[in-house]
């Protein structure tokens, strides 16, 4: 499946993750952003519209969950429909359980395969353009 021209915000802390993430999506022929915080990753939504959200849990400061919250409750109502798959290294259902709650489409836990997240990434993106 192609997806060229199609936008993808990158947030995770771990700059060997983000780039591993980064690389994988390239080769898929996606447009990548990418941001190490949650601040700096609304910073990007709020100027950059993007197609999919892939967001770590565990952040430094504001969480992954802060972060879903505001991307699917804050004041830019653009973002709010933006799918979101969460990345973790938490397997626990709880976790993943608050996730889907709060608005994830999907979640995917580390440590992950390439062709793991593709496929995920695939049938959400699938999914969405239905």
């Amino acid at each position: 499946m192609s997806h060229d021209g199609k936008r993808v915000l990158v947030l995770d802390d771990n700059q060997d993750i983000r780039d591993l993430i980064i690389h994988i999506l390239d080769a898929a022929g996606f447009h990548v952003f990418s941001a190490a915080d949650g601040e700096s990753a609304l910073g990007i939504l709020n100027v950059s519209p993007v197609d999919l959200v892939l967001l770590d849990v565990m952040l430094p400061g504001m969480s992954g969950i802060d972060v879903l919250r505001e991307i699917r409750t804050g004041k830019n109502k653009k973002l709010h429909e933006v799918p979101v798959m969460m990345i973790t290294a938490k397997s626990g259902t709880t976790d993943i359980d608050e996730a889907l709650a709060i608005g994830a489409n999907s979640y995917i836990v580390k440590p992950f395969r390439g062709q793991n997240l593709r496929e995920k990434i695939d049938a959400l993106l699938s999914t969405e353009s239905n």
